[in-house]
């Protein structure tokens, strides 16, 4: 099996080194503010955006993005509000830094460049240790504690322009990359679209309220999505072929996220 990673150990590791420091960074922050409900903004998304933009330029990485301006700004305007909104909700069940990781990885495998998405994906490994299960985080009721990896509006949008960027200039060479790269967010968008469009505002999710533990299947979730994005969509040649693959895949997953969220709001309505 050959090596992922044979020759590009730097890249690598310069993201690894970046996304160290931005890990330390918000550490550092949420030990100051953790016991502080109204103190600070969220700043974990502008922490990893920074890193890897400089990731990005220490490397070298291609600058050629295989999307208008007009594209990438719908896409990146798209991907932050779902980012945003995902967040906002599930932010203290620690569940952002995984997700985020299994979207980078899923582009590095999907994109036929993987420079950029390399330095990104070392960006995002560390980052990945501020989430569950090691900093599940149970709000209560009189001091909210902070997590300590949180995005807000501003790290959302610029971790979606990251990300977008990255998929952009990496997938160029292969149209279909692009569409499977973009559809490597896979929960992170699928999850509000849900919840937005319900009649009562129920996700897929709600159920973590109750039972933290469930994070790992919305992990494997996210896990199948990736695959199926990276592995199917993103390996077709033709952008039209890869928008049906990945109109299917998101139908399939917003109909199986909508009938775990009617199945959630039925039990809890049996239960009163």
């Amino acid at each position: 099996m050959p090596n992922p990673l044979a020759g590009r150990y730097d890249q690598f590791a310069v993201g690894l080194l970046l996304g160290l420091a931005a890990m330390l960074t918000c550490l550092a922050v949420w030990r100051q503010q953790r016991d502080r409900p109204g103190a600070g903004t969220p700043m974990a998304g502008l922490a990893l955006a920074m890193a890897g933009a400089v990731g990005l330029r220490l490397t070298g990485a291609p600058a050629a993005a295989a999307l208008g301006w007009p594209a990438l700004a719908v896409s990146t305007a798209v991907a932050g509000a779902a980012l945003a909104d995902f967040d906002r909700r599930w932010r203290g069940h620690g569940l952002v830094p995984g997700l985020l990781f299994l979207s980078a990885a899923g582009i590095y495998a999907c994109v036929p460049d993987v420079e950029a998405a390399l330095v990104v994906l070392g960006v995002v490994a560390p980052m990945t240790l501020l989430g569950w299960p090691l900093f599940p985080i149970r709000r209560r009721a009189t001091a909210p504690s902070r997590p300590p990896f949180a995005l807000g509006v501003a790290g959302s949008l610029a971790t979606a322009t990251l990300l977008v960027w990255t998929v952009a200039v990496g997938g160029a060479a292969r149209p279909g990359a692009v569409v499977g790269g973009l559809a490597c967010l896979g929960l992170l968008v699928v999850e509000p679209a849900v919840r937005r469009l319900g009649p009562r505002h129920r996700g897929p999710l709600d159920a973590l309220d109750r039972r933290p533990v469930l994070a790992g299947a919305a992990l494997a979730a996210q896990a199948v999505l990736v695959a199926v994005a990276s592995r199917v969509v993103g390996r077709v040649e033709h952008t039209r072929t890869a928008l049906l693959l990945a109109g299917l895949e998101l139908a399939v997953a917003l109909a199986l996220a909508g009938l775990l969220a009617l199945l959630g709001a039925g039990r809890q309505r049996a239960r009163r």
